[in-house]
């Protein structure tokens, strides 16, 4: 009986010592392997979302190229509302034509000593008051007609109205800013 029960402990030790083998060879060789399996599908994964994106961009910057013609004749287009000099006397003419358009009348009109902008090296600005009288409607198509149809850039920065009279015309004071691009023609006293 004492061989059967030495056989029996070697067999228990032996399959313990083969189930310690086999925990030992899953945690220290299989799983590590199986980590860096997930994180690399993980990190293709990553990849094909970012490749997605960048060709998405790409398709737009070639389609950007094919219209770089559209692009450039845009882009001159917009820098005839940032003219190279004040020209503060065709700027005048295109507000007494958008008041006749509208109905209305640019009483008085005060210019003031132009100044850098900050935020743009190359560009001036030049302060602007300006009082229109009008229907209340009237105005606003002013208001739309100076920002979206007369030729030059300009800034709203502020606007007060005063009270209507007896013929339901009301006054509007605004402070603008027209800008132009520095140059010869274009400079502010500091500069």
């Amino acid at each position: 009986m004492g061989t059967r029960r030495t056989e029996r402990l070697w067999l228990i030790g032996g399959l313990f010592g083969i189930a310690v083998i086999v925990a030992a060879a899953y945690l220290l060789a299989i799983k590590p392997v199986y980590t860096k399996k997930d994180e690399h599908r993980k990190s293709a994964g990553d990849s094909q979302v970012t490749l997605v994106g960048l060709k998405r961009d790409l398709a737009k910057l070639e389609n950007n190229y094919k219209n770089r013609a559209a692009h450039t004749a845009a882009m001159t287009a917009m820098q005839g509302h940032l003219p190279d000099n004040y020209d503060i006397p065709n700027l005048v003419r295109a507000l007494h034509v958008s008041d006749k358009a509208t109905g209305t009348v640019v009483s008085a009109i005060g210019v003031g000593a132009p100044t850098k902008v900050t935020t743009l090296p190359t560009v001036v600005s030049v302060p602007i008051t300006l009082t229109v009288t009008g229907a209340p409607a009237n105005i606003g198509k002013f208001l739309d007609r100076l920002q979206t149809i007369q030729p030059r850039a300009v800034l709203i920065n502020s606007i007060s109205i005063d009270q209507g009279d007896a013929a339901g015309r009301e006054s509007l004071t605004m402070l603008l800013e027209a800008f132009c691009t520095k140059g010869t023609a274009c400079t502010t006293a500091q500069s």
